[in-house]
């Protein structure tokens, strides 16, 4: 984008004025420009400063101004010229009560501001004053604030803007509504911009508020560094389709007066059904994704019952219920002519992972598996359950409402494990894994990819995994120990899980290039075994599951480039959860005995670990393969 093109701000003048009086370039362009330490970005701003400016006053006829501003009269000065006052002003402010007669004054002040006696450097203080002073009328003449109807183009150097073009940002309006939309790390989808980009152009906007708005404290700083009241509270209490903790419910459909209330006083403290959800809420302590996933399923009723059915939640009867099993099985799968219920489908759903925050976010991304349907039930059946038992409800009309549903058409998840990678497929992650530079942020990947995998550790125990669990065990036969990793499973059940001697030494290597002792127990006991880059606080789990989906999608890349699409596109599509399917299922095909793996995987019954073992599938297709090419032959 042309030079010609962007506009003059009051942060280009502030870099120019403070280039004038001396400061160093490089702290200049830290301080004002989107562009950063680029110390070739901030040369090329500053010229174009200068001919701006230049043009604008010979257009003025104010030739005067012109060449004043071009001179860098103070490049041979490390820091800012100092202001030297008049004598006058010096007294009244060290010796207002004239304790000193003249001779001593003068000699007082020529020792706090020598350059007074310099005739160079007050002619250089004084070109620099009648600078500042012409800056002034610049500003007044050229300087504009933004506004959101304009263009990126306009104001950000042009490499920024191409980015955020690229990434369908092409006005300021258009910048301010997706850091609304996604908070802090909006920039995910801005390619090459990359955090630190992201946080020169969110200062730039904020050194404009009063023309464009401020913006809200999730774009400020990360969700896990804000309070949970900052975090969830960014909405107005409204009654529409919005998170639980920004919903508010109307008086007539609150629950005070039920038609299934207990008749009596319920065994817990809440008035109103949204209480008793948030009480119910409570006792779900311990993992914080089982937490989660009782609350979507609570406050997704809740919205229903009272936007779609005008109902309160303890007014549900069992055909509210059968209803509510029936919207959640044709929710996003019905042609909007064919869709029988009041809130269009659109309504209820939204993108994956918008943030709670987001005008945009909705309880849905997307129509339900007919597992999850039958899984969502079971939730809220327990919950109608517990109602009943601290006798806020009289009864569970889920009782009565069987799981047989609406849509049979889709095939069944798990005829054969497809989420899973082929021990091929395995070894390609890790030989580009150990091609690609080495970074700290690949470092990290080269101890917790082998660690996911040979322990089948799920996402959440990945990252709450600490050098205080860990313990050694000796060998009943032999010399030597035993590594094992206390881990806090579902259910807050505790399980021992063995570390191999591999996945330790490179924990040793890990730990040594973070600065640590290589000894992961002589380290304090809180140490988490996977950090963020840069420093050793735990890395929390959306930040885990980024890192390791991008390296899944820059192996899909590479596999497309030598030409196998297929093995691409498993990639692609590929989780975190992968790595745990993967261990289990690599464990099962080399003869480890299901109830070990069981063990392993911390699951509750065999029968989920069975999918795990061997299966006659692939010798079934093998079979097939071998009578077909015999016949061709």
């Amino acid at each position: 984008m042309a030079d010609l093109d962007r506009k003059l701000g009051r942060h280009h003048l502030a870099f120019y004025r403070g280039w004038l009086q001396g400061l160093a370039l490089k702290t200049l362009a830290d301080r004002y420009l989107e562009t950063g330490l680029d110390l070739r970005l901030a040369r090329s701003t500053l010229t174009w400063i200068q001919d701006t400016i230049r043009q604008a006053a010979l257009r003025h006829g104010r030739h005067g101004e012109a060449r004043l501003l071009r001179l860098p009269l103070s490049r041979s000065q490390p820091d800012i010229p100092v202001e030297i006052p008049a004598l006058e002003d010096f007294q009244a402010d060290r010796d207002p009560s004239g304790f000193y007669n003249e001779d001593e004054l003068i000699r007082l002040f020529l020792e706090t501001y020598p350059q007074a006696a310099d005739k160079k450097s007050r002619q250089r203080q004084k070109l620099i004053g009648r600078q500042i002073g012409a800056l002034v009328w610049v500003e007044q003449l050229l300087a504009t604030d933004p506004v959101p109807g304009d263009l990126v183009s306009a104001w950000f150097d042009g490499a920024v803007a191409d980015r955020l073009i690229l990434a369908d940002i092409p006005t300021i309006d258009a910048l301010m509504g997706r850091i609304h939309r996604k908070g802090y790390r909006w920039w995910m989808t801005v390619p090459r911009l990359g955090e630190k980009g992201a946080a020169r152009v969110v200062q730039w906007l904020r050194g404009y508020e009063l023309a464009l708005g401020s913006l809200p404290d999730h774009a400020l700083s990360p969700l896990r560094s804000l309070s949970v009241p900052v975090r969830l509270g960014q909405r107005p209490p409204q009654t529409a389709i919005v998170p639980i903790e920004a919903f508010s419910v109307p008086e007539n459909v609150d629950g005070t007066s039920g038609s299934n209330r207990w008749p009596g006083r319920p065994r817990i403290e809440a008035e109103n059904d949204l209480q008793a959800i948030h009480a119910w809420l409570a006792t779900k302590s311990g993992n914080r994704n089982t937490q989660r996933a009782y609350r979507k399923e609570a406050e997704r009723m809740l919205l229903w019952a009272i936007i779609e059915r005008g109902k309160a939640l303890s007014d549900l009867s069992v055909d509210d219920c059968t209803g509510y099993r029936d919207w959640l099985s044709l929710l996003g799968r019905n042609h909007p002519d064919q869709w029988a219920f009041t809130i269009q489908q659109s309504h209820w759903i939204a993108p994956r992972n918008t943030p709670r925050f987001s005008a945009d976010w909705r309880p849905f991304d997307g129509a339900l598996s007919a597992s999850s349907v039958k899984h969502a039930i079971t939730i809220l059946g327990s919950l109608f359950e517990w109602l009943v038992r601290v006798q806020y409800c009289a009864f569970n009309p889920w009782d009565a409402v069987g799981k047989t549903l609406v849509v049979q058409r889709e095939a069944p998840d798990n005829i054969e494990l497809t989420r899973v990678f082929s021990v091929a497929q395995w070894r390609f992650l890790m030989d580009h894994l150990h091609g690609m530079a080495q970074t700290d942020h690949t470092g990290r990947l080269r101890f917790a990819l082998p660690f996911a995998h040979a322990t089948g550790l799920r996402l959440s125990e990945l990252v709450d995994a600490k050098t205080g669990r860990l313990y050694t065990m000796p060998l009943r036969d032999g010399t030597g120990v035993r590594w094992m990793l206390k881990v806090l499973g579902k259910g807050g059940k505790w399980r021992a899980v063995p570390v191999s001697d591999r996945i330790i030494a490179l924990l040793r290597e890990f730990l040594e290039g973070r600065g640590l002792d290589a000894d992961p127990l002589a380290n304090p006991p809180d140490t988490a075994l996977i950090t963020r880059v840069g420093n050793n606080e735990a890395i929390s789990s959306s930040g885990l599951y980024k890192a390791i989906r991008g390296l899944f999608q820059d192996a899909a890349h590479t596999l497309h480039a030598l030409g196998k699409a297929n093995d691409a596109r498993a990639f692609e599509r590929a989780s975190v959860h992968w790595l745990r399917h993967s261990c289990g299922s690599h464990l099962g095909s080399s003869g480890v005995p299901v109830n070990l793996i069981q063990k392993l995987l911390g699951h509750a019954s065999v029968t989920t670990t069975s999918i795990y073992t061997e299966s006659d599938e692939e010798r079934l297709w093998l079979e097939i393969a071998d009578r077909e090419e015999s016949r061709a032959s």
